[in-house]
Order: C-alpha cells, then structure tokens, then sequence
C-alpha cells in the first residue's frame, strides 16, 4: 500500500506541477520521503540486528509486491484518463499561451504606432507653436509698423498741409518782382497772380490744387519769355511822352519801337540800385545802332513771314552790358586802352613793366656798345700787337691775348642779364596766370557761376598777364640771341685782324 501510493503521489504530484505552472511543459515533482530521524541504540548485538533487518525488509517487499498486483489495473487507467486530461490542459494552455502572445504583439504593435503617431503629433504641435510664436513676432513687428506708419503718414499729411501756407508765401514773393520785371503785360500778369493769392487763401486744405494754379502761372510766364510779337500800337517813349508806331518785343529781354517821325528806341535793362524801373527806354543810340534799328523794323514790317533776317541789338543775359556799350560810348585812344588792359592783368604786370623797360634799356646800350666796338676792338688789337714790335713776335701774341681776356668780358657783360629776365618773364606771366585763376576759382566758390561778369576779372587776370610774359620774353630772347651773335662775330674779327697782323710782322715765325 504504501508503495503503491507513493507511485500515485508522483503522477498527481507531477500532474499538479504541469497545472500549477501553466507555461510550456510539466516538470517532475518528486516526493522525497522523510529522512528518518535518529537511529536508537539497539541493544541487541550487530550480527542479530542485521539478521532482523534484512528479514524485515524482505517480509516487507513482498507484501508490497501483492498490495500493488491489486491495485495496478485500476491505477492504470486513472493514469491514462489523467494524461488525456492533461494533454488537453496543455493544448488549452499552449492555445492561452499563443493568445496571450498574439494579444502582447497587437498590444506592444498598438504601443509603438501610439506612440510614434504621439511623437509625430508632439513635434507637429511644436512646430506649429513656433510657427505660432513667429507669426506673433511677426505680427507685433507689423503692428509697430504700423502704428510708426500712421505716426509718419500723420506727420506728413502735417507737412503736407503746410505747404499751402509756404505756396502763399511763395506766389506773395513773387508779386514784388513781377512789378519791377520786364515791362509786358504786367496789368494782366499782376491780375493772374492774384487769382492765384486768392485761390491760396480759400483753399489751404489743398495744396495741391494750390501748387496747380502757381505753375500754371510759371508756365505763363515762361511762355512770355519765347513770345515775340510785332505791332502797331501807342506806347510811352524815352522822354516819358506818348508816342505811337511799330512796337516789337522779343520775349522777356528787349524790346524796340520806331514812332510815326522815324525815331527808334531800345528797351534796356538799368544797373541794379541805380534805377526804380529795371528797364529803360533808350533814344539816345549811337547813330549806326539806330540806323541798323531803323532798318530791321523796317524789314519786319514788309516782309514779316517771309523769313528775312534781320539784327537787332539785344543781351539775352541781361548783365547791363548792352546798357553801357550803348551809354557809354566814347572812342578810347591806344594809352587808354593800354591802361584799362593794365587795370585788368591784375599787380603782376608791375614787374613784368619793370622788366620790359630793363631789357629795352640794356638791349639799346648793348647794341650801340658793340655798333661802336665794330671797328674800334680790331684796330685795338692791332695797335697793341705793332707797339710790341722790337720786343719780338712771343711779346705781341702776349699783349694780343691780354687784351682779348680783358676785352671780351667786357663785351659780353650784359647778356646774361639779358637772358636771364627773358627767362623770368613768362614766369612771372604764369604766376599772373595762376593767381587770376585762384581769384576766379574763389568768386565762383562765394558767388557761384550765375554772373560771367565776376569771373572775367579772375579770367582777364590769367589771360593778359601770360600774355604779357610772352610779349615780353620773346622779343628779349632774339635780342639777346642777336647781341649774342655780335659779340662772337666781333671776338672772331678780333683774333682774325690780330693773327694777320702777327704774320704779317713776322711772316717766319
């Protein structure tokens, strides 16, 4: 019996553990019987106990082997049934199993796409906080812009209104000048920039149409200045007595008239500060200019269309130099013309005057010191080479070449003088030159370049003073080269006349 349940232990103890486990194979549990405890002292002696033992263990074993006969076939198929069932508990397990392991996978497949779609999202939602982030910089950048726009455009729309009162003030500027301008049509030029006044008045709201009004009157004007007109009509003459005749103007610069009894008269422009009217009538012509006048008015009147040229006197720059031609006419001799030309080339035609007067002095003295020394030098050397005739023919080459080294130098004293003023003349002209351009160059640099008058001071300055130089240097120069020549020849026709005179006096030697 207790061999036969112990074999039934393990099968249900094997059984269990497969059960208890439920992963992927039964493992044996084995019983172990309890290690008996200890072994009493035996009174009996080794050999008997011995003896006992092994009859003990013998009775024992069989009675077991016929216990277990009896119960073999019954346990066996409890056996076989508890295989079939736990066959089945294991194909129900491993079925568990591979669900369990199914469902793991869709679940860990599940996890990772959630969790990827999450990282997706989680980036996607950071960018778009930056993009967010950056559109709201973008947005309070705009908005600054915005609000410094309107702050400009206020400013400017400020500005803007204000031009009208400076358009006032500007078209008020001009109605002083439009009276004292060129005498055409001033009643009615007077009367449109007045329109215009009062136009800036009542609509200082717009300066638009402001500046609209104010250069539709310019271009009036400059109109006026290209307009040429040619008339019978009454005018006002030089004397300031009505008078009546053609009248021609052309543009803003002149205008001429010739009355009823032949008498012509220019309009001219008046000196600045010397006159209340800008502009002048003029009678008092020289006669050739009247005559010329006279003729072209005529000319016009007959043959006007047909293309026939005519001159009329005029300055288009309006400088009052017409003016002055006109009233200041008187013929100038040569020492008046030579004085105002002084006045023009500026201090350095001082000196240049003081050269030219030393190099007329020194060239005349020059000149008539070797017209004189022609024949005196030769007749000289001779004198002094025949007064040493005893002392023999080494003591009169002496004197001869004595007389030659105290002679030439003073023949050719001057020259260099001569040379060296002909030199400085044209410098000093270019330092004239110089000096009048730096005069120009500081006129233009106060007064700009509006006003050729003010630069012909500096240019007249330049121009005259080189002149001058050269005027001055040339001449000195073939002077000098001609006294020059002189003084060579005569040194030459010395040395000649004193060795013919030596051989002639000692024709051996």
């Amino acid at each position: 019996m207790n061999g036969a349940f112990f074999m039934f232990g393990s099968f249900v103890g094997r059984g269990t553990g497969v059960m208890g486990r439920g992963e992927k194979q039964a493992t044996d549990v084995r019983v172990t019987p309890p290690s008996p405890g200890p072994r009493p002292t035996s009174r009996y002696p080794g050999a008997v106990r011995l003896t006992i033992l092994a009859t003990l263990l013998a009775a024992t074993s069989s009675f077991s082997q016929s216990a277990a006969g009896v119960k073999v076939d019954e346990k066996a198929d409890q056996v076989a049934a508890l295989k079939i069932e736990l066959e089945q508990a294991r194909q129900n397990r491993d079925r568990v199993i591979t669900k369990r392991w199914e469902d793991k996978a869709r679940d860990t497949e599940a996890r990772e796409k959630f969790n990827q779609d999450y990282d997706e999202l989680k980036n996607k939602l950071e960018l778009k906080n930056q993009e967010a982030d950056r559109l709201h910089a973008e947005i309070q950048n705009y908005l600054r812009d915005a609000e410094e726009a309107q702050a400009r455009a206020e400013e400017e729309r400020v500005r803007f209104l204000g031009l009208a009162s400076t358009l006032r003030d500007k078209a008020r500027d001009l109605a002083e000048p439009l009276e004292k301008s060129f005498p055409a049509r001033v009643p009615e030029r007077i009367k449109a920039l007045n329109r215009v006044l009062k136009s800036a008045d009542t609509r200082r709201d717009a300066p638009g149409e402001i500046l609209a009004d104010l250069m539709a009157f310019e271009r009036a004007e400059l109109a006026l200045t290209r307009e040429i007109s040619l008339e019978r009509r009454g005018f006002l003459r030089a004397n300031k007595e009505p008078g009546e005749g053609l009248m021609l103007r052309l543009g803003t610069v002149t205008a001429a008239y010739r009355d009823t009894s032949g008498k012509v008269g220019l309009l001219l422009k008046n000196p600045p500060d010397q006159s209340f009217t800008p502009f002048d009538w003029k009678e008092a012509l020289p006669v050739k200019s009247s005559q010329e006048l006279s003729k072209a008015l005529t000319t016009l009147e007959k043959e006007s269309g047909a293309g026939a040229p005519v001159l009329i006197p005029m300055d288009v720059l309006l400088t009052q130099n017409l003016t002055k031609s006109y009233t200041q006419a008187t013929e100038k001799g040569f020492f008046a013309t030579v004085w105002e030309t002084l006045l023009i080339g500026g201090v350095f035609l001082i000196p240049l005057g003081l050269i030219l007067i030393a190099l007329v002095v020194i060239t005349y003295r020059k000149y008539m010191q070797l017209r004189r020394e022609k024949d005196r030098f030769p007749a000289h050397i001779e004198e002094s080479i025949t007064s040493r005739r005893e002392a023999g023919r080494f003591e009169a080459e002496k004197a001869a070449k004595e007389l030659l080294i105290r002679e030439v130098p003073r023949l050719e004293r001057g020259l260099t003088t001569l040379a060296v003023l002909a030199a400085a003349a044209p410098m000093l002209g270019l330092l004239g030159t110089i000096s009048g351009l730096v005069a120009m160059f500081q006129v233009i640099t106060e007064m700009g370049v509006n006003d050729p008058k003010l630069l012909a001071g500096g240019i007249g300055e330049a121009l005259i003073s080189t002149e001058a130089g050269l005027l001055i240097a040339i001449p000195a120069l073939l002077g000098h080269n001609y006294l020059a020549n002189r003084v060579d020849d005569l040194v030459a026709e010395g040395e000649y006349r004193a060795t013919k005179t030596l051989n002639t006096l000692w024709p051996k030697g």
